[in-house]
């Protein structure tokens, strides 16, 4: 078993790179490489959409999404019904070998906007995504049980506060996240806002 270990990123440790089809651009949070056309086992990251136009294909790829700010995104994706995202609906899982497409209705006529994205290899690795909107009160999050497990809270606005049972105590500014790796069994998070709301996003990743 390994020793839980907590890493605190902000905007110095991300990467951007042009979306695989050229279409757009993404912020790489978190990203476990392998070689191949892809080359990862499991992504996570932001990107910004201001025009309709196709998604990337990733071939046996699980791609979740969901909207972080600037407006409503409309899907097109191969052999389901349109659905639209918004900030306040859940996120939208779909296969990476699908062919999607996408339209925008942007909130500030100029601004992209803002979605957030998990991507799992699905011949090893599966994940869950939720957003959550922080208020007075405080979540409980359950962090994924096994040695290669990982979780991965990006705080979108506002600030969090992330107290652990051993009382260890991390604080999140917006536009940062914190990657916790490395705990086999059940360990549980207090999740609680520290400027009145925040939006949060929580990813589990696991093996198969």
């Amino acid at each position: 078993m390994r020793r839980m270990q907590l890493q605190v990123l902000g905007p110095a440790d991300f990467l951007k790179m042009p979306w695989k089809n050229g279409q757009g651009v993404t912020t790489e949070l978190a990203v476990a490489r392998q070689p191949g056309d892809d080359g990862f086992d499991w992504r996570i990251s932001t990107a910004t959409v201001a025009n309709p136009g196709p998604f990337s294909v990733f071939a046996g790829i699980d791609r979740t999404l969901a909207i972080v700010r600037g407006g409503t995104l409309t899907l097109n994706v191969e052999g389901r019904p349109d659905v639209t995202l918004t900030t306040r609906t859940p996120p939208y899982a779909f296969g990476g070998e699908l062919a999607v497409s996408s339209t925008p209705t942007l909130e500030t006529e100029g601004v992209p906007i803002d979605d957030f994205n998990v991507m799992t290899r699905r011949a090893g690795w599966q994940h869950t995504l939720a957003q959550h909107h922080l208020g007075d009160e405080a979540l409980t999050w359950t962090l994924p049980a096994g040695d290669d497990a990982v979780a991965f809270l990006y705080c979108a606005a506002g600030d969090v506060r992330v107290v652990f049972g051993d009382s260890q105590i991390v604080n999140l500014p917006a536009a940062h996240a914190l990657r916790i790796d490395g705990e086999t069994g059940e360990l549980r998070c207090e999740l609680r806002a520290t400027t009145g709301a925040a939006d949060v996003f929580l990813t589990s990743l696991s093996r198969r």
